[in-house]
């Protein structure tokens, strides 16, 4: 069924910060660092947790989601949203890092369903991720060791200056892992215990042909919150890169608010509403490094704004 589209936007033109970065970045040396020796002054929890993998949904050519269960049915695996977990596997010596997508209330037990986390893993030549990529028939129910870590969570690790009103989630491509795990949490939340706005910006490729929103990452997800919410306090502006608006046309299942293009500094500014009212607004921040960097300078600069009210993840 194709869809009609209320908000199309077109442009070509790429954020400015990425242009003034990107060449810097390309210079950086490409050495690998290993997950827990780039974490290694974040928290982790001191236990270290058996799961079985038990369920693997391709997304795409790139991605997959996996499931991991407890072994205890009435075991439940604490974490704030937005963390990651090491991930020891068999035959590797160091541990992977990978974001849980799921919820702190998905990790509970709820007297008929076991406790599970939520991987996603893209397809790369990280040991680890080359490991969850091997044929489903041959990692299928193995077991896995894992243990939670990871800083950039909700709530926030750092009290606000003020209550936050407005929440601003910003993502770039496999970057949207941490924060749909915490905007599905907050959607589990009574309208008085989450911010009275949240806005999600949501910037990514999309392929096939045609293009399909169950093969963009997490989409279907975020389109379901939008419509369970009803009402203006939640906002989702997705961002398609090497689309083209006859693509977009034939798309399936798109939401009504699409740009053709990246996300740029306008929309960054737009998504932090008005100035008097920035100090109640918190914004968290993930994707690829140079649009990362990009991003949080920019928000930092804002009138109105804290820069301490500015939170990214740096996974590389």
């Amino acid at each position: 069924m194709l869809v009609s589209y209320r908000h199309l936007v077109s442009r070509a033109a790429p954020a400015s910060h990425l242009q003034l970065i990107a060449g810097r970045c390309r210079a950086m040396s490409g050495q690998f660092t290993s997950h827990e020796e780039r974490t290694a002054a974040q928290r982790r929890e001191a236990g270290i947790e058996t799961v079985k993998l038990r369920h693997i949904e391709p997304i795409n050519d790139t991605i997959r989601l996996m499931r991991l269960y407890s072994t205890d049915r009435n075991h439940s695996i604490k974490f704030l949203p937005g963390q990651w977990l090491d991930v020891f596997l068999p035959g590797l010596d160091k541990a992977g890092g990978f974001t849980i997508t799921s919820t702190p209330k998905e990790a509970t037990p709820n007297g008929q369903d076991p406790a599970y986390l939520e991987l996603a893993i893209q397809k790369s030549k990280n040991p680890p991720a080359q490991w969850l990529w091997r044929p489903i028939s041959e990692i299928l129910e193995q077991s896995i060791r894992v243990r939670v870590g990871g800083d950039f969570t909700w709530p926030p690790s750092h009290k606000p200056p003020a209550p936050v009103k407005r929440l601003v989630l910003i993502a770039g491509g496999v970057g949207i892992n941490p924060l749909i795990s915490i905007a599905s949490h907050l959607m589990q939340q009574k309208p008085q215990d989450r911010p009275q706005e949240i806005v999600f910006l949501y910037g990514t490729k999309a392929t096939g042909s045609p293009i399909d929103a169950r093969h963009i990452l997490f989409l279907p997800r975020l389109e379901k919150m939008v419509t369970r919410m009803q009402g203006p306090g939640v906002q989702l502006r997705l961002f398609l890169t090497s689309v083209t608006k006859e693509q977009l046309s034939n798309a399936v299942g798109m939401p009504e608010d699409v740009t053709l293009g990246r996300i740029t500094d306008q929309d960054l500014d737009r998504s932090l509403g008005e100035i008097e009212g920035r100090k109640g607004t918190l914004c968290y921040v993930c994707g690829p490094q140079v649009m990362t960097d990009a991003f949080v300078d920019f928000l930092k600069s804002r009138p109105g704004l804290p820069p301490e009210n500015v939170l990214c993840e740096k996974w590389w």
